[in-house]
């Protein structure tokens, strides 16, 4: 009989993520915010600070990255560096939080219109993504919470909420959070968080910071 190599079937169903335009409908060069990209170009002080680490790449970096994880610890209000983990980007983070916490037989809960590396995320651990529904696009807490099940072991919320902009209060994320079992992530991806005013925080660093089961990512 003869075999073929083929990827796990998880894997073969991702569908791969397609990015944001980079171009508008006449063929203009824009600014990405869909992916962070800065219309105002980069500063003066990142780019000093990309300049100044040319004179090490001969060397490796550190693999804790202490004076990295430090400075975004002060950066963010004074939190344990200890706590903070880095990676490519929260695409990074995301995934090695659903690697970390779910896998086959077990559930990754979202919303619907919620950023598309959610799924793919579940999926290339063998877990089986959930979709909840949105509520006029937005994030719909009472479906999140209707749609937690024994399996739930990861629920991925983005605030604001990639793509469609929208916004949930604090009173919903720790409503949320009360809902979510012991056993289960809450992975709150703050990646659009900088578009906020101070008054809208959610909350979601204090949770972090009081309860095991709260992972905030930023980028």
């Amino acid at each position: 009989m003869t075999q073929t190599l083929a990827p796990k079937p998880w894997i073969d169903a991702i569908a791969p993520y397609v990015p944001g335009r980079s171009t508008t409908d006449d063929g203009r060069k824009v600014a990405k915010l869909s992916s962070n990209e800065n219309p105002l170009g980069t500063s003066d002080a990142a780019r000093q600070g990309f300049l100044a680490g040319a004179a090490s790449l001969d060397r490796y970096p550190d693999a804790s990255a202490v004076a990295l994880r430090e400075a975004i610890a002060a950066a963010h209000g004074g939190l344990d560096p200890a706590r903070v983990i880095y990676g490519t980007g929260s695409d990074e983070i995301l995934h090695l939080a659903a690697g970390a916490y779910a896998g086959q037989g077990d559930e990754v809960l979202f919303v619907r219109y919620g950023f598309s590396v959610y799924p793919i995320a579940a999926r290339r651990v063998g877990a089986e993504p959930v979709q909840a529904p949105d509520r006029d696009y937005a994030t719909d807490v009472d479906a999140l919470i209707a749609h937690i099940t024994p399996r739930t072991r990861v629920i991925f919320l983005a605030n604001p909420n990639n793509p469609t902009g929208t916004y949930t209060s604090r009173a919903d994320i720790a409503r949320l959070h009360a809902a979510t079992p012991a056993d289960c992530l809450l992975v709150i991806d703050q990646a659009y968080a900088e578009y906020l005013e101070p008054e809208d925080d959610d909350g979601a660093f204090e949770l972090a910071q009081r309860e095991p089961n709260v992972l905030v990512t930023r980028t």
